[in-house]
């Protein structure tokens, strides 16, 4: 551990990119206070104004403020993006920690379904739940972690395989432990470095799975502060207003790329051979 954040400390563009995700959930948590406007309020006479010094990044088509929408937006992707990659990787962990170590038929049952959910295309199953379960915040992470844990589901699975031949798990069987005391106290903590990092990546996917989703008008109501509902709304608008998408866009790149940039440092950290 100590090697893994002596090499985390020296990749200056890992330390850039995890000050600025810590900045993103800091100002998401605070954005009541840090908002200078109620993003909910509509100034009809302030409607489409350009960025100046009472409105920063300037207004929509209702006069509300996009800079407090912008902020209020952030809690809602932070939010969702943390939720599904904590739903989706919990119940794929635990499957292919299951499958992993039984092997056998519930093996086959288990990876037959996940081949199944991972061969459809992701945002499409997406869509189709949102279209069966109805429009909200709760309903997008239900439906991408729903396409989101194969992944984790088949990455444990082969870590599993590999752990579970090793001579410490061999004297844990023998000195008859339970297969769960097995599975999740000798096996599954060895498995954590390439799922963190999964982790990490499955927030930046959902953070753009999501955007699209509201995007599409499939999320959370138009009335609510979102980075997907505001691209959408301001898309009427690129020639005279293109800071409605702009700026909302440029917030969505970043956040993704700074949680997958991140993703990309943990795996190296993570792997001996970049470590030497």
């Amino acid at each position: 551990m100590q090697k893994i954040l002596n090499f985390i400390k020296k990749n200056k563009q890992f330390s850039f990119f995890f000050l600025l995700v810590i900045l993103l959930i800091f100002v998401a948590v605070f954005a009541p206070v840090i908002a200078p406007q109620d993003p909910y309020i509509s100034d009809l006479k302030n409607a489409l104004q350009a960025p100046n010094s009472e409105h920063w990044f300037g207004t929509d088509k209702l006069g509300r403020d996009i800079f407090s929408r912008l902020l209020y937006g952030g809690r809602t992707s932070v939010l969702t993006g943390l939720s599904v990659a904590i739903v989706s990787a919990a119940v794929g962990v635990t499957l292919g920690c299951i499958s992993g170590y039984f092997g056998g038929i519930i093996d086959n049952l288990i990876m037959r379904f996940t081949d199944i959910m991972m061969s459809f295309p992701f945002l499409i199953i997406a869509i189709a739940i949102m279209a069966a379960l109805g429009s909200s915040q709760k309903n997008i992470v239900i439906a991408l972690a729903i396409v989101s844990w194969p992944r984790f589901a088949r990455l444990t699975r082969g870590q599993v395989l590999s752990i579970k031949t090793q001579e410490y798990v061999e004297s844990a069987n023998t000195a008859g432990y339970s297969d769960m005391r097995i599975m999740f106290n000798h096996i599954l903590p060895n498995c954590m470095g390439p799922i963190i990092v999964q982790l990490t990546l499955a927030v930046g996917s959902a953070i753009l799975s999501a955007a699209s989703l509201n995007f599409l008008g499939l999320g959370v109501d138009a009335s609510l502060p979102d980075w997907g509902v505001m691209l959408n709304q301001g898309r009427n608008y690129l020639q005279t207003a293109s800071y409605l998408t702009t700026i909302p866009g440029i917030a969505i790149s970043l956040t993704v790329l700074a949680v997958n940039w991140i993703g990309d440092g943990l795996r190296d950290a993570f792997d001996p051979r970049l470590r030497v």
